[in-house]
């Protein structure tokens, strides 16, 4: 069965946890509920969730290597909603790029199982699943 296949079914229904290697890493996905009794999928890099690696370095590009599994959160600064109103204070070519500037930070919890493995196709195709053990 295919490896991507495996996960998906691993992290189904409401307790579904999955362990991969990666990267020299060993990365522990769990279900939880989040904010609002809603079921998320948390990410543990060699077992901890640390708030130094949600930081972004140049570029956004994460500072520690542990974020590049976790959920990249990207915002704008100015809502383009705001436009009429920045046009007016500031004119249009400031405006223009004051509603470009985006913020990037890294987050630990994915919604769906789908947007974690599309995230981890991308990045980690070469990943190795663990086992079918239920994650600790």
């Amino acid at each position: 069965m295919d490896k991507w296949k495996q996960l998906e079914e691993q992290l189904f229904g409401v307790f579904g946890s999955a362990k991969i290697l990666a990267d020299g890493y060993e990365v522990a996905f769990q279900k939880r509920l989040g904010k609002g009794e809603r079921l998320v999928i948390e990410t543990y890099v060699n077992g901890y969730i640390k708030g130094e690696w949600f930081s972004t370095g140049e570029n956004g590009a994460p500072k520690h290597p542990e974020a590049r599994f976790y959920r990249p959160l990207t915002s704008r600064l100015y809502k383009l909603k705001d436009y009429p109103k920045l046009k007016r204070v500031f004119g249009k070519k400031q405006a223009d790029n004051m509603v470009e500037l985006k913020t990037v930070a890294y987050g630990p919890t994915w919604n769906s199982p789908r947007t974690l493995i599309s995230h981890l196709k991308k990045n980690f195709p070469d990943l190795e699943l663990v086992s079918s053990e239920v994650a600790s």
